[in-house]
């Protein structure tokens, strides 16, 4: 199978670059033949070096994206593409070749997907939830709709390090983009930050995970909001794969959107869940299908859906009572290594790839008879 993945971004890195670099690992391990439309960069190059094919393209100009993919003179069997100028493109490559198309919607960006809903033969969400609100906004009963959540590599989260109640040192993960989309999260964890002044008995370090075009000014009002105080920030930008993994191991207590909740709890940790759109709150009995769900924040309306107070309920549960630590990550363990293993996840996508294609043949099959 011929496999073209198309994505457009502007942050180096995020969600959306892991969810089609999962994809694409697993189904060149599996022997297909995979090529991944994007620009050139150090996404690019990652991909490169787990022996991943790219093309190269800004997607400014249509005719020089698709002048690109032409060049390589592959017959692709299916395209999978995301919203954005990568859609564009995909939309044209689709018709003009007759090939099967698939896109994913993260969120609540549906980028006029009911203009061309007709042209696309499978629509994927990563969450029920987004399928929900996808679904709203093209007012159809279509049948084209999955759901094919994020996941975690369970070859990399493996490890379950228990906390060790006795200690007074604490470290708590915030692990985000710190760009504008994702504000909502900062101003969150401000208030996080503000009601950590009050925990003097022992020492917390935050350590900060990602990067973005906030960074300077959201770093500079963390560490004025911690100062005078015995806890400390510590910065380490974007980080991927095992050095990602150490990162979340290291942690007592997380604070995360979207996909990094899966890894989180795929890590053990407690995590707190606050997305790009809604605030989900500390993953627990009561709230875990809230989670899943909603792709842990993916969808909602922000401060008006925001219940004051419950960042500093939800971290006092867990800093008042250091038992509820182990709890609550073996509660999260147990949910990401049921729902979230990435390997069964790719498996139900490589099943869609591959009706798809088959469909496609019996259709183009049936209309030469006619």
């Amino acid at each position: 199978m011929k496999i073209l993945y198309l994505l457009h971004f502007n942050a180096p890195m995020g969600g959306l670059h892991e969810n089609v670099y999962d994809s694409a690992v697993f189904m060149k391990n599996r022997n297909h033949d995979v090529y991944v439309l994007l620009k050139e960069g150090d996404f690019q190059k990652r991909l490169e070096e787990r022996g991943i094919k790219t093309i190269i393209t800004d997607y400014k100009y249509i005719s020089l994206t698709l002048k690109a993919v032409e060049s390589t003179r592959i017959n692709f069997d299916i395209i999978h593409t995301h919203p954005g100028p990568s859609r564009k493109a995909a939309l044209h490559l689709s018709k003009r070749y007759n090939i099967p198309l698939i896109i994913t919607y993260h969120g609540m960006w549906t980028d006029s997907l009911k203009l061309y809903i007709e042209r696309v033969d499978a629509i994927v969400s990563v969450s029920e939830g987004v399928q929900d609100f996808v679904r709203s906004q093209v007012s159809t009963d279509s049948k084209k709709f999955h759901v094919i959540p994020n996941g975690f590599d369970p070859s990399i989260y493996s490890d379950l390090l228990t906390f060790d109640e006795t200690q007074n040192n604490l470290k708590i993960g915030l692990f985000t983009r710190l760009d504008k989309d994702k504000e909502f999260i900062l101003n969150i964890f401000k208030i996080a930050l503000t009601h950590l002044q009050t925990k003097v008995d022992y020492k917390i370090t935050v350590n900060i995970v990602g990067s973005g075009s906030l960074k300077e000014e959201f770093l500079e009002e963390c560490r004025d909001i911690l100062y005078s105080t015995p806890h400390e920030i510590q910065f380490y930008g974007w980080l991927t794969d095992n050095e990602l993994k150490n990162a979340y191991l290291d942690c007592d207590i997380v604070i995360a959107p979207g996909r990094s909740v899966i890894e989180s709890m795929a890590s053990g940790k407690p995590t707190i869940a606050v997305g790009s759109k809604k605030y989900i709150g500390l993953i627990a009995y009561d709230n875990w299908i809230e989670g899943v769900y909603n792709n842990f924040g993916g969808y909602g309306n922000k401060f008006d859906d925001y219940v004051e107070g419950n960042i500093e309920a939800d971290l006092d549960f867990l800093l008042d009572d250091k038992n509820n630590i182990n709890l609550l990550g073996k509660f999260s363990h147990t949910i990401a290594h049921n729902y979230f293993n990435s390997e069964k996840i790719q498996e139900k996508l490589l099943s869609l790839y591959q009706i798809l294609i088959l469909g496609n043949t019996l259709k183009i099959r049936n209309e030469y008879n006619e």
